[in-house]
């Protein structure tokens, strides 16, 4: 290889790897031998920058987060979606409930923090933040642990904790457990149950840590006004209670309703979904 073929290579290694049409690869290093990487679209200086981030063990490719991105693209927003790495260095698959899970409700938000001020950075303005079901919980963790974390604002989509599709006994009962183990083995693997998974092996520290953002204290965190915050939900998504969204809306959170959609605003959906979020951005969302 000849010396200016091989200043080409390192070149071309060095730039941000394309991964969708006008999108750039990017990546954090978290952690000694963790890379985290995310998808970005440069977007107009005067338009807002948005990060969104997707629900439990999926990734930035879940078909919710990638359409709602790519609409916001085209509408001239700059766009991150980072992937959460879960321990695992440049994770780019859906990890499964079967697994071996080592990863914590706090590494999440401490590599969520990263991104968003990576991003805050990156446009020159604070971002607006957009999580999927129990990414909404991770993105208001994070501004619990983080009050002076600069950003624009919240937008919550079809909000769920890590309990939801489990009695309150069934949850109790988990978590009696895991408090037992973790006074016998901390660090000891076991099977638990966690979202939607009958089957997820961890420590029971980390299982602690997702349980302990439950419906209550999610609630007391968005009522207590950490930041602007608005949720978006379908009046067909079977995971949320209204009861609660009405409790929510008494203490002054936005509540916004969409007609006919689900937990995953697909099909007709989904651009109802990004209509109502360019609207609660430029502050114009409907009554």
């Amino acid at each position: 290889m000849s010396v200016t073929a091989f200043i080409l290579w390192l070149l071309a290694m060095a730039m941000p790897v394309a991964a969708h049409a006008g999108s750039a690869r990017m990546e954090l290093d978290i952690a000694p031998g963790v890379t985290a990487e995310a998808d970005y679209w440069p977007g107009e200086a005067d338009m807002p920058a948005v990060l969104i981030l997707h629900g439990f063990l999926q990734t930035s490719e879940f078909p919710t987060v990638r359409r709602l991105a790519e609409s916001l693209a085209e509408e001239g927003f700059s766009v991150l979606t980072p992937s959460l790495t879960l321990g695992l260095n440049r994770r780019r698959q859906s990890l499964a409930c079967e697994a071996i899970h080592t990863h914590s409700m706090q590494q999440d938000v401490a590599e969520l923090a990263a991104w968003t001020d990576w991003l805050a950075e990156r446009a020159g303005k604070p971002p607006v933040l957009i999580g999927h079901s129990s990414g909404g919980v991770q993105l208001v963790a994070m501004l619990e642990s983080n009050p002076g974390l600069g950003i624009d604002r919240a937008l919550l989509v079809s909000l769920s904790s890590f309990g939801e599709g489990w009695s309150p006994e069934q949850i109790g009962l988990v978590e009696r457990r895991a408090r037992a183990d973790l006074g016998r083995h901390s660090n000891g693997m076991n099977a638990y149950v966690l979202a939607y998974c009958s089957r997820y092996v961890t420590n029971p520290g980390s299982l602690l840590s997702y349980l302990e953002w439950d419906r209550a204290r999610l609630g007391q965190a968005l009522v207590r006004g950490l930041a602007p915050v608005a949720l978006i939900y379908g009046d067909r998504d079977g995971l949320l209670d209204k009861a609660w969204l009405d409790t929510l809306q008494a203490g002054g959170v936005t509540i916004r309703p969409v007609s006919g959609a689900n937990h995953f605003f697909d099909l007709a959906n989904e651009f109802d979904l990004s209509d109502e979020v360019a609207q609660l951005i430029a502050g114009s969302g409907h009554d």
